[in-house]
């Protein structure tokens, strides 16, 4: 969707658009020293912009200053109704959350009432409770190719080409190099974020994943992640999964 009318809060990480009907738009930009970090400030940018109908949201959280945490207006949205939160599992680190609307102290009543606007909203449409039936969200725009630290992937089309490179070990290579992989044979898409406690990784499920799975190693549905490379994953992965029938 292109730019929604509506009013408008600018925030330290966003502006967030509400039509005054049932349709919120967080668009990203601005100066990244108002952002949290440039790790936040990299990931909004490349993303763009959510536009979110109240349909896929269960409700609002608001933090008001005076508090140990920011300011914020964060949406909650239902399971399975954003691509981008459910190949992250349902949430995100703060830092890449794009529903978390950070603002400044001075903002705290336009905040408090747009908050209250669109929980009413919520309210009044009696939405289900349950996942969504369907994705409500658009998958992000993703790279044509993404450089994994033993792969790289490139979405062609219906199918997913995964070129390995010369340090990957023979078990990843099991099914090709290249393994064009059709997008049908995809079952799940799972991205992991990199942690102090593991390593980051986007890891597929196919028709040919086995009862048990191989180490990450040797695992050829299993592609790692590097700190240059994680967003980009997070959108291949999101796109992905949008593309699964359900």
């Amino acid at each position: 969707m292109e730019g929604l009318s509506g009013d408008e809060l600018r925030g330290r990480n966003a502006t967030l658009v509400w039509d005054g009907l049932g349709t919120v738009q967080l668009r990203y930009g601005g100066s990244w020293l108002r952002q949290k970090s440039t790790k936040t400030f990299k990931a909004l940018k490349q993303l763009g912009q959510r536009t979110v109908p109240v349909e896929a949201l269960t409700g609002v959280e608001l933090v008001m200053p005076g508090g140990t945490e920011d300011p914020t207006i964060r949406l909650i949205l239902r399971e399975r109704a954003d691509p981008i939160l459910a190949v992250a599992g349902g949430s995100l680190d703060e830092l890449v959350d794009p529903y978390r609307f950070d603002f400044d102290n001075k903002q705290w009543l336009l905040a408090d009432f747009y908050a209250q606007e669109i929980r009413e909203s919520i309210a009044r449409h009696q939405l289900p409770a349950g996942p969504a039936e369907h994705w409500l969200v658009e998958a992000p725009a993703a790279p044509e190719k993404v450089k994994f630290q033993d792969v790289k992937a490139q979405l062609d089309g219906d199918v997913l080409v995964l070129d390995y490179g010369f340090a990957a070990s023979a078990a990843k290579k099991a099914h090709g190099d290249p393994w064009r992989l059709p997008v049908a044979d995809l079952r799940n898409v799972e991205w992991v974020m990199i942690s102090a406690q593991q390593r980051g990784y986007l890891r597929l499920t196919t028709t040919h994943t086995p009862a048990e799975r191989p180490a990450p190693a040797d695992d050829p549905e299993t592609l790692y992640t590097g700190p240059l490379s994680e967003t980009d994953a997070l959108f291949l992965g999101a796109k992905l999964l949008s593309l699964i029938n359900w």
